[in-house]
């Protein structure tokens, strides 16, 4: 069976409500005659009074009352269904991996918020990368991406390339071995900040080192939390270049060997390609460019 006429059920809803031809069409910006025939257009297509009309007042027949209840659900779920878009659409939903989240996002946020009111960011943090995409959840991603991945109908726009340095906390070597050369590390506990990659054997065969067991050492889930474990003097951590230039500043950690390990990661913002001209995501992806790009992150991506 066809759908009734749309427009007539919202009439008939206003004047079920109201019992008034008249006040129905004061609401509906209509003429109490547009409203009458609206009506009867619905009665026509039902093969039924839906109204009991007497000269001065309106009742609902039992057919209406039956009408009354599935119309008025229907409507108000188009209502909350609207609402919830209306609202989403300043929504901006981004799922970051822990560490970005901590050094690039959140320090910068209330100046987004200052800069963007009728926009509300969500964060939702992850340990870990490679998970797919999910556009129900997410409108952006800031994660590492490994070079040579596919991400069909993705738009990848690359942060930071994965530059990684030793560092430690200062306060580590007082009264410990000095860290003249890599070798010097063996008298260390090597933080390792990614369960299941090789950085550490990777980097200290870069620097040449021979006597350290890069197997050795504590393993985390995210370089957050090897950087925090670094600060408190827990040991040596692999950390990302663009990840420690406050903590480096602040005397809270410090790189004991210039050797670069540029590995083939990268962390990319992440967005579907149909989205990309929408106002909420070119609004927070060029600031996230712009910002990162004057602390000396990355540069402005054209």
């Amino acid at each position: 069976m066809k759908l009734p006429p749309l427009n007539a059920l919202r009439v008939f809803l206003v004047v079920a409500r109201e019992l008034s031809f008249t006040k129905a069409a004061n609401q509906l910006f209509l003429t109490q005659g547009a409203v009458s025939r609206q009506i009867q257009s619905l009665e026509a297509f039902y093969g039924l009074a839906l109204f009991i009309r007497q000269p001065r007042s309106l009742a609902l027949t039992a057919e209406g009352e039956a009408l009354l209840g599935p119309v008025s659900a229907a409507f108000e779920q188009i209502r909350e269904a609207s609402e919830a878009l209306r609202v989403r659409q300043g929504d901006i939903r981004v799922r970051v991996a822990a560490t970005p989240a901590m050094r690039w996002v959140l320090p910068n946020l209330p100046d987004f918020q200052t800069r963007f009111p009728d926009y509300t960011v969500h964060l939702e943090t992850l340990l870990g990368d490679g998970m797919p995409f999910d556009r129900s959840r997410n409108d952006l991603a800031i994660q590492g991406v490994r070079e040579g991945e596919q991400h069909p109908g993705m738009v990848l726009e690359t942060i930071s390339q994965e530059l990684l340095v030793p560092v430690c906390s200062p306060d580590l070597l007082k009264g410990r071995p000095p860290l003249r050369e890599p070798d010097d590390l063996r008298h260390y506990t090597l933080l390792h900040p990614w369960r299941g990659q090789n950085s550490w054997a990777q980097w200290l065969e870069l620097a040449g080192a021979s006597k350290v067991r890069s197997e050795e050492g504590l393993t985390f889930d995210a370089l957050e939390f090897a950087l925090y474990a670094a600060t408190r003097g827990m040991g040596v951590a692999l950390a990302q270049l663009s990840m420690i230039e406050e903590d480096v500043r602040l005397g809270r950690l410090m790189v004991p060997f210039p050797v670069i390990l540029e590995t083939e990661w990268s962390y990319c913002l992440i967005y579907p390609e149909e989205m990309a001209s929408l106002p909420k995501i070119r609004a927070f992806r060029d600031w996230l460019m712009e910002t990162l790009a004057l602390s000396g992150v990355t540069r402005v991506m054209g």
